[in-house]
């Protein structure tokens, strides 16, 4: 099975998280249920090319490029590219729908912000389409992707300490 945090880190060892094999099961599993959608998935307005795009969003407002690749990779949207580069604002932003908009908009709060965040930017999801469960599906995915930058990075930050104390 692949390790979808191993991949974005890019790096050649995962022995930092060799003793913790439950944490990073626990990550792949997560990624699992965020992203490997079905049919019958109870929260289909959320297709898994919308989450990937959304997840690639995150990445790149978190500045991680190979996280970001790996998610553009999935997210089957019209302007995809633009849309992970630009955001909502940008020129293919604002040929797309207002759902798209107001999700990539909530992501963008979600990494700079987090705090800021009140109900009337919930408010502004629903009038935009979104239900409350695409809401919380949205927001997990944006949380979930921060969480993967953090520990992909410290991952590389490790392999390159390991890699330059090799004799």
């Amino acid at each position: 099975m692949t390790d979808v945090l191993l991949t974005i880190a890019e790096v050649g060892s995962d022995a930092p998280r060799d003793h913790r094999p439950t944490v990073r099961d626990a990550a792949q599993a997560a990624y699992h249920a965020l992203f490997d959608v079905g049919a019958d998935d109870p929260v289909p307005g959320v297709d898994r090319g919308f989450r990937h795009l959304v997840a690639a969003r995150a990445a790149r407002l978190e500045g991680d490029g190979p996280a970001a690749e790996f998610y553009l990779d999935g997210a089957d949207v019209t302007d995809a590219v633009a849309l992970v580069e630009d955001g909502p604002d940008g020129e293919a932003g604002v040929r797309a729908t207002r759902r798209t908009r107001a999700a990539l908009r909530y992501a963008e709060l979600l990494v700079g912000s987090p705090a800021a965040a009140t109900a009337d930017d919930l408010n502004g999801l629903v009038v935009a389409g979104w239900s409350p469960a695409e809401i919380v599906v949205i927001g997990q995915i944006v949380g979930f992707v921060s969480y993967q930058v953090r520990v992909a990075q410290g991952l590389r930050v490790l392999d390159d300490v390991f890699e330059e104390a090799a004799p």
